[in-house]
């Protein structure tokens, strides 16, 4: 989801047997599904009934309201979400057919795309924003840190929640830009909701946080000192919504109705975030108190823009993550028609 400075051999044969075991699994998938028309069958009430991958965060809490507010069942759809611990859990769930669609960031998605699994981006997901915009993610660094700039970071330990990913992607864009040597920087992986803690009890120097999180490590004293994404490209668009190609091509109506009742929940969110803040606590389990303080993000429409994948793209080949031969244009990715 190979590291230059940090992963160890053993981290990327892991992620290679991962990427070569869902490989293998597209092979299955295909032939044993084959192929077909929109032959998705409706169920009870007319209804055709798909499942989705989420995860626990904020950007997934437009989708989980107009689920609740009846958008997608006036497309025609039944739709059951599915709550996973991350993106790499999703992707085999829809290259499987367990899952019709499902959210991941852009990076994930390229580097699947560029080991052959064929996954295409259905619509936006989510966006950095622009200054003095509210930010949902950023670097930070303890109350007490003498660190005043990125170019303090020279030699650090900085934590981020996936090693190898558009995380630590972004963050490198970052502090490159800042002129550290990134040879001297270690990368490690700790958890969103753990950095908060880790970050007060000195397990690193800086951390890459998002939020509800990075709103209860500012509370706690800590001082954000950079917005990551916001330096990749102003506003770039960081995550999406996928389908598999086989099952784009068999349901095109499916996933037509699915993404204007996507858009609806958006534009819906978007105009109503007071409701959004009363739904956040239900959906993530948060204090009603903290929905109401943090930043939600921005959730642009449409699909993400080409030059957004491009810059995202050639940060991850700039730091060997993926061979431009395997992917030679990223905005393949997108979804066709």
């Amino acid at each position: 989801m190979p590291d230059l400075t940090t992963a160890t051999p053993r981290r990327r044969r892991s992620r290679a047997r991962i990427y070569s075991g869902l490989a293998t699994l597209v092979l299955g998938a295909v032939t044993a599904c084959g192929s077909g028309g929109d032959a998705q069958a409706a169920g009870p009430g007319g209804l055709t009934h798909v499942d989705v991958g989420i995860l626990p965060i904020v950007t997934n809490a437009p989708l989980a309201l107009g689920v609740q507010k009846g958008f997608f069942k006036e497309e025609g759809l039944d739709v059951t979400t599915h709550v996973g611990q991350g993106g790499a859990a999703l992707l085999p769930a829809v290259i499987s057919g367990q899952y019709d669609f499902a959210f991941s960031n852009n990076v994930s998605l390229l580097l699947a795309r560029s080991k052959g699994l064929p996954v295409s981006i259905i619509a936006a997901a989510s966006s950095a924003g622009v200054d003095p915009e509210p930010i949902d993610e950023a670097i930070v660094v303890p109350a007490s840190s003498p660190v005043k700039s990125l170019a303090d970071l020279r030699g650090a330990t900085v934590a981020v929640n996936t090693l190898n990913n558009i995380v630590e992607v972004a963050d490198r864009v970052t502090l490159e830009k800042a002129g550290v040597d990134l040879s001297t920087v270690k990368f490690i992986e700790i958890p969103f909701p753990d950095m908060p803690a880790a970050l007060a009890q000195g397990r690193m120097q800086a951390a890459h946080i998002a939020e509800p999180h990075l709103t209860r490590a500012v509370q706690a004293g800590a001082r954000i000192i950079a917005h990551p994404y916001r330096v990749v490209q102003p506003d770039v668009h960081i995550s999406s919504w996928f389908a598999s190609d086989r099952f784009i091509k068999a349901n095109p109506d499916t996933v037509q109705r699915f993404t204007r009742a996507l858009e609806r929940s958006r534009a819906y969110a978007a105009e109503h975030t007071d409701e959004v803040r009363a739904f956040i606590p239900g959906f993530l389990n948060l204090d009603p108190a903290l929905a109401k303080q943090i930043a939600l993000g921005k959730w642009p429409a449409g699909m993400p823009s080409e030059q957004s994948l491009r810059s995202l793209y050639d940060a991850t080949v700039r730091y060997g993550l993926l061979k431009p031969e395997t992917l030679p244009d990223p905005t393949t990715i997108l979804r066709q028609g």
